[in-house]
């Protein structure tokens, strides 16, 4: 889904200098994420009282506009009859409509898929809008970017400068929390979090959601918000493309 980001808006935009040469600040996250294996808290440092899941939209083309509208995954679920539940995965939800006979809801429903490992500028946008209340220190926040696409895009050398992670090598900017609109050739941040860690943001690079860890309050005021689809999940839930157990399960990843 388009970002709608114009590259040449500085504001909007990270410069190679700005990535950080001391990745430092992110050593924690190192330590609390020694492996991977296929959970929230492997994703998100398992140090938090909640755990929230942001579902990325899908998009319907408005024919008369050519305007891509938002689309929830409860709309999709509407039409195949799908479950919204804590494990759903975006191709369960399609396969479920096929196996009650309804179709996927593709070119009626929604159109374009949901981004895998990005969102769209407005969805950064409203994490911002929340996560700003919910830190003591709004203006020191760093951010993340996989090195192997926003690297890539930039030419930013490797081995560079790198926050290293199981499978998730990242640069790092650091800006305040609403810096996260920025992207960093032309990707939106994978990782952040702000100087006193009341919360952490991952969007990983394979899924359609983005899981934050955060306080009681804060994962509340994120599923209230109304440009948000959110749903509540746990650091032991598991994220792979399979592991929705109450939707029928997709022959393959959705998208190969």
């Amino acid at each position: 889904m388009d970002r709608h980001v114009d590259p040449n808006s500085q504001s909007l935009v990270w410069r190679i200098d700005d990535v950080l040469d001391d990745t430092t600040g992110g050593d924690w996250i190192a330590d609390a994420l020694p492996r991977f294996d296929s959970t929230v808290g492997s994703l998100v440092p398992p140090i938090y009282t909640l755990y929230s899941r942001v579902l990325h939209p899908a998009a319907r083309i408005d024919p008369d506009t050519g305007q891509q509208v938002p689309v929830r995954w409860a709309e999709v679920a509407a039409h195949t009859g799908g479950v919204i539940h804590q494990t759903v995965e975006w191709g369960s939800l399609l396969q479920a409509g096929i196996h009650h006979g309804f179709g996927d809801g593709r070119n009626t429903v929604w159109d374009q898929e949901p981004d895998e490992g990005d969102m769209p500028e407005e969805q950064f946008a409203a994490l911002a809008e929340v996560l700003v209340e919910h830190t003591s220190t709004p203006d020191e926040c760093w951010f993340g970017f996989w090195e192997g696409r926003a690297g890539q895009a930039l030419h930013l050398p490797f081995p560079g400068p790198l926050l290293r992670l199981p499978h998730r090598d990242n640069f790092l900017v650091h800006g305040t929390v609403r810096d996260a609109v920025r992207t960093l050739g032309g990707w939106g941040p994978n990782l952040w979090w702000p100087q006193d860690r009341a919360w952490f943001v991952a969007t990983d690079i394979d899924l359609m959601s983005t899981y934050v860890g955060s306080s009681t309050d804060c994962a509340l005021a994120l599923a209230a918000h109304p440009d948000l689809e959110v749903i509540d999940t746990s650091n032991l839930r598991k994220v792979t493309w399979d592991s929705d157990e109450i939707n029928p399960l997709s022959p393959r990843p959705y998208g190969q």
